[in-house]
Order: C-alpha cells, then sequence, then structure tokens
C-alpha cells in the first residue's frame, strides 16, 4: 500500500502554517504515514521553514539557492518569505536550483512534486513581454541535461516562448510530474518564475522528491494440468517483482500477493500482478492454459554393434505409447516421432520420447549400447633384444588402431593400451591387441621374439709385471657372430675372436678389458675383466761375513743378487755404536774402513741396518751383524 504522503503533507501545512505547534504535528504525521509506504519513499522534501529573506539552504543533506537576477529594489525578490519560497515582481526570470545531487541509484521510478500558488493578477502566455507570468520546472538526471516533464506546455510570446508547468491566475495546487521511469544515479532540480509587477507574487512550497520501486516483473506463461499442484504465480513472474502488489483475472486466487493458482478449481486465462498506486503502477500478466496429458509408453533399452542395421526407436518403447511426440538424446534422430537411430553415425546414450506440452508431458526413454567393432589395426612381427629398453606393442600394430583396447599375452603388459613390453622382464610370444566387446569386438596380434648374445672370456694373466705384460684372451660367448675388443690402455680395439694384446710396460696399472659381443640381430651384450700389470718382486741376499785383506776375495761387504731395488737406507755400526759406513747407493761396498776413505776398522763383529724400498715403493727393514775377518 503506497500512500502519496507529499499531498497530505501539503494539507497539512496549508492548515497549520501558523500553528504554533506546527513543526510537531507535521513530522508525527509523516512518520505515521511513513510506516504505510510500502513501496516508496521520500529521498528530498523542502518545506522552506527558514527565516524570512533566506535565499540558500539544505534539505535531507542537498544544498540548494535561490537567485533574482533582475531585480530593481528590494522590493523585487525570490526568497523565503513566511514558510514558503516566494518570488516577487521579478522583472524577468527568477531561479531556484540544487546544487547538491539527489542520490536516486536504488529508484526504479521517480515522482517529484511541489505547491503552486499565485497571488494578484498574473498575465497568461502570449501577452507580452513585461507582462507574461509563469513557472517552469525541469530535472536533469546524471548532468546529461535539463528535461522538461512530459505535463510541461508551450508558452508562447515574448519573455516566454518556453515550456511551463502554471501561467496566468494559478490558484493553490500540488503539481505532480506523474512517474519518470529512471536507471540514473543523480539528479537535479530547477523552479523557474516570472512576474513583472509589485503586487504579482508566486509561492513554491513542499518541493518533494519520491523514490519508487514498483516493479512489476515482467509477462510469463503458465502450462498446467487440470490434476496438477496449485501453483503461485508470483513465482512465474520474469525479471524481480517485488511483493506487496495484487491479483486481478478470470478467478480470484488464493495466498495475497503469491496468486496461488489451483487449476482443479479456477480458470484458465489472463492473471494481471499490479504494484504500486497511480501514477506511478506497474503491472505484468501470467496467462494461464489447461494441457491434456499423453501416454509416451514405457522404457527399454537395447544392445547394438556399430555396424548394425538402422532402427526405429518408437518401435521399441513398451505399452501403448501416443504418436505426435519427439524425440532427444545424444544425437539427433531422424523419421520425426519414429526416432530413425543409426549406429554408423549416431551415438549411444539415453534417448527420450516425449509427448504433450509442459508441464502435462509425458516421457519414456530408450537406453541404446552401442559396442563399436572398433579398428584394432593390423598384425605385425617384432624382435627384440634381451637388453632393449620398454617398447609400446601399439606402436608396432598397421593401420590406424582405435587407443581404447586392451591387450594379452604371455606376460601382462604394463600402459593400459599403449601395451608396455619390456624385454628384460616378459616372455616373447603373440600379443593380442581387442578393441569393442563380444560380440562387436576386433583384434590384431604382434608376434613377438627376444634374442640377444652373451659375451663372456677369460684372460692369461690377469696379473702380471711390467717385464711381462703379454696377455691371452680366450673367447667364450655365446649366440655371437661378431665381436669388438676394447682394451682400456687407449690402444686400437680388436675385433679377433681370441686376441693377445701386450699391455704397456713402463709402469704398472689397471686395464679394465671389455668384450661386446653381436649377434645376428645386432643385438649385443658386453663382459669386462680388469688386467692388473704390477711390479716384479725385490730380491737380494745379504752376507754375514767379509774378508777385506787384499786378495780380491770377498773383499766388500754389499748385497747379493739383488734385483728390482728402488731405493736403499745402510748404516754399519761398532760395538761401541759408533757409526763405521753409511750409504744411500744401492751397489754399495764397505771396504771395512771408516766410510771407505778412512782407518782400518778392526777385525770383529759389527751391527748393521738396511731399509730397502721396492718397486711399488714399499719399505722392507733389515739389520744384523756382519764379520769383518782377515
Amino acid at each position: 500500500m503506497k500512500i502519496q504522503t507529499n499531498y497530505i503533507s501539503t494539507f497539512i501545512k496549508i492548515y497549520f502554517k501558523n500553528d504554533v505547534f506546527q513543526n510537531k504535528v507535521y513530522l508525527i504525521i509523516l512518520m505515521f504515514l511513513s510506516s504505510f509506504n510500502l513501496n516508496s519513499q521520500i529521498i528530498f522534501q523542502e518545506n522552506f521553514n527558514q527565516p524570512d529573506g533566506t535565499t540558500s539552504g539544505t534539505a535531507n543533506g542537498i544544498n540548494w539557492s535561490a537567485s533574482c537576477p533582475y531585480s530593481l529594489n528590494l522590493q523585487d525578490y525570490f526568497e523565503v518569505r513566511s514558510g514558503v519560497l516566494e518570488g516577487r515582481d521579478t522583472n524577468g526570470e527568477a531561479e531556484w536550483i540544487t546544487s547538491t545531487p539527489i542520490d536516486i541509484f536504488n529508484c526504479g521510478t521517480i515522482e517529484i512534486s511541489f505547491d503552486i500558488e499565485s497571488l494578484g493578477t498574473m498575465e497568461a502566455c502570449g501577452t507580452g513581454c513585461n507582462s507574461v507570468d509563469w513557472v517552469s520546472f525541469q530535472y536533469n538526471i546524471d548532468g546529461t541535461g535539463w528535461v522538461d516533464p512530459n505535463n510541461a506546455y508551450y508558452c508562447s510570446g515574448d519573455c516566454a516562448s518556453i515550456n511551463v508547468i502554471a501561467s496566468d491566475d494559478t490558484p493553490h495546487t500540488t503539481y505532480s510530474t506523474g512517474c519518470i521511469p529512471t536507471t540514473g544515479s543523480n539528479l537535479q532540480l530547477r523552479i523557474v518564475v516570472q512576474c513583472w509587477s509589485s503586487d504579482e507574487y508566486w509561492l513554491i512550497d513542499n518541493v518533494t522528491v519520491t523514490c519508487s520501486s514498483s516493479d512489476a516483473g515482467t509477462n510469463g506463461n503458465l502450462n498446467t494440468c487440470s490434476t496438477s499442484s496449485a501453483t503461485n504465480l508470483f513465482d512465474q513472474l520474469g525479471g524481480n517483482p517485488i511483493n506487496g502488489g495484487t491479483w486481478t483475472g478470470p478467478s480470484n486466487l488464493a495466498g495475497g500477493d503469491l496468486g496461488t493458482f489451483d487449476p482443479a478449481t479456477m480458470n484458465p486465462g489472463v492473471y494481471t500482478y499490479t504494484v504500486g498506486n497511480a501514477p506511478c503502477q506497474e503491472s505484468a500478466s501470467i496467462t494461464v492454459a489447461l494441457v491434456n496429458s499423453n501416454n509416451a509408453g514405457t522404457d527399454n533399452s537395447i544392445d547394438l554393434c556399430s555396424n548394425a542395421s538402422i532402427l526405429n526407436l518408437f518401435d521399441l518403447l513398451g505399452g501403448n505409447p501416443d504418436t505426435g511426440g519427439s524425440w532427444s538424446g545424444s544425437s539427433v534422430l531422424t523419421g520425426g516421432d519414429l526416432g530413425t537411430f543409426d549406429p554408423a553415425t549416431m551415438n549411444s546414450g539415453i534417448y527420450t520420447y516425449t509427448v504433450g506440452s509442459i508441464p502435462c508431458q509425458e516421457s519414456a526413454a530408450i537406453t541404446v549400447n552401442i559396442n563399436s567393432t572398433g579398428n584394432a589395426g593390423s598384425n605385425n612381427s617384432i624382435n627384440f633384444c634381451n637388453n632393449s629398453v620398454a617398447t609400446n606393442l601399439f606402436d608396432q600394430l598397421g593401420g590406424n588402431p582405435d587407443n581404447s583396447g586392451s591387450w594379452s599375452g604371455p606376460s601382462a603388459l604394463t600402459g593400459g593400451s599403449l601395451g608396455t613390453f619390456d624385454p628384460a622382464t616378459m616372455l616373447e610370444g603373440a600379443y593380442t591387441y581387442t578393441v569393442g566387446n563380444s560380440p562387436c569386438d576386433n583384434s590384431a596380434t604382434i608376434n613377438v621374439t627376444v634374442s640377444g648374445p652373451t659375451a663372456d672370456f677369460t684372460a692369461n694373466p690377469t696379473t702380471t709385471t711390467i717385464e711381462n705384460t703379454v696377455v691371452e684372451f680366450t673367447n667364450e660367448s655365446l649366440n655371437a657372430s661378431t665381436y669388438i675388443w676394447s682394451f682400456g690402455d687407449n690402444t686400437t680395439n680388436s675385433t679377433d675372436i681370441n686376441p693377445s694384446h701386450i699391455f704397456p710396460d713402463f709402469e704398472q696399472g689397471i686395464y679394465t678389458v671389455s668384450l661386446t659381443a653381436f649377434d645376428a640381430n645386432n643385438c649385443s651384450d658386453t663382459h669386462s675383466v680388469s688386467i692388473f700389470i704390477i711390479a716384479p718382486e725385490m730380491k737380494y741376499e745379504i752376507p754375514n761375513v767379509f774378508t777385506p785383506n787384499g786378495d780380491s776375495e770377498n773383499d766388500l761387504f754389499k748385497l747379493i743378487n739383488y734385483q728390482n731395488i728402488k731405493s736403499i737406507e745402510i748404516s754399519i755400526l761398532n760395538r761401541w755404536g759408533n757409526t763405521v759406513f753409511e750409504s744411500d747407493v744401492v751397489d754399495f761396498g764397505w771396504n771395512g774402513k771408516v766410510n771407505n776413505n778412512g782407518a782400518e776398522c778392526l777385525e770383529g763383529t759389527y751391527f748393521y741396518t738396511i731399509n730397502l724400498m721396492d718397486l711399488n715403493g714399499e719399505v722392507i727393514k733389515e739389520h744384523g751383524f756382519i764379520q769383518l775377518a782377515k
């Protein structure tokens, strides 16, 4: 329910203008009325209760100003007088205008109204300049320009030739623009008055902007069966209708603004939903129709191969279905209500046959399962080396196989439809690729063979010295036809079956000898053995007596039959611990004198220590006694 509070407030103001309780009474009544304002609200209202002489003010946070630019003296004005905005002898146009935008963002419609009254004798349009008296009003939304209201009329003549809302003598009246639809955000108002005599006045009061959201939604249709349950027509409206409206139509609907329609007791026809009050009412309609029920038959299913013949799904429906229906499903069927299905070109799925119109439709479904014959490709054969990497057998199929099949064979392949075969862990044999389901399956076979040599050899010797670095190799490989020997010493490879190789003899070393054996399919295997080249054994003898008497027989103390000594340190001491001889020469010889050139040593027993280093760098320590005799 919408109550036009601006009209009643105008009435109250007229009769309580001079009452000392005017403001309190007016406020109380406005608060009372606002509780009934369900679909609209006042967003701006200026009552001009400022002191006399006021030419600017603020209402609802909106600033305004009034000006009379053509006044000749203080008796010519456009200002607040006695609680109204009064224009006296303006001698041309006087303007009242809002300078702060009025927020209308949430308004579906607006209505602008204010009170107008003339005092004195006003002249009508067409009476000439310095004579014609009028009031004009314009509004501006979002700064797009000033707009005359639809109910403005053209005022002709000099000092006129504009659209006005009042002219000539005008008794007290409340002017309204009527309902103005808007999608804007900001509103500005402008009132212009004109009068030419000191006894002529225009009185303006109660400038009001009312925001409404009288959205009745958009028209709709309801097709229902006579046996259907009751339906709220409000839910059938399109858009965003507001609550609080009323319904009219062939029958009296229940449920208030819900508009509950019961097909068992109410008549079909056009039902109209209305919100708001004049002049800002809106309406939308729901056209209700009753529809007859039909028989679509009962559900069924069928399994087909993709190469099966064309068939009509209508013939598969159970019961006694009515003709004239329509089919829907995974593919577009041909043949109208017959629902002609072609397995070669159409998809499996649920196909629904529907007869009648919503909401009295009946449906039944045929579930079609297509077992694809598919394309498994063509047969092939492949040989793998026993040390080859895993391979997808799918890639070995001929033709253009589908990738949705499965594999079977001597071993369980991995990789799903790829059929990944690993020669290292799986058995050779026939592996079959199958697509589709029986009886519509299709297969192709890959015959897999696995071959490969086994490389093996012996070496004689595996350890030798740099004095003899010749090694003989005996090939013991199986299933091989060609060979490559690598000796690990940067020499040229050999392709002999049983080669003999001379390793470097200038230093010790460990050499990895590798034999790669190949079979007729170029499969290969490699076997390696390490050959150790070491230094020869250090040998020597230490005598226990010598006779330095000059007879050239055993005159020197020295090592006998020594071999492979890298370095030596020898020290000889007498019985008192004095060193009588030292040397670091492997081929040393002590002649019985102190350091070989001093005094002759006495006969007797002497103590020696010898540190010997072999060619591998290993040190051996020897000590003992030597008898000096002459």
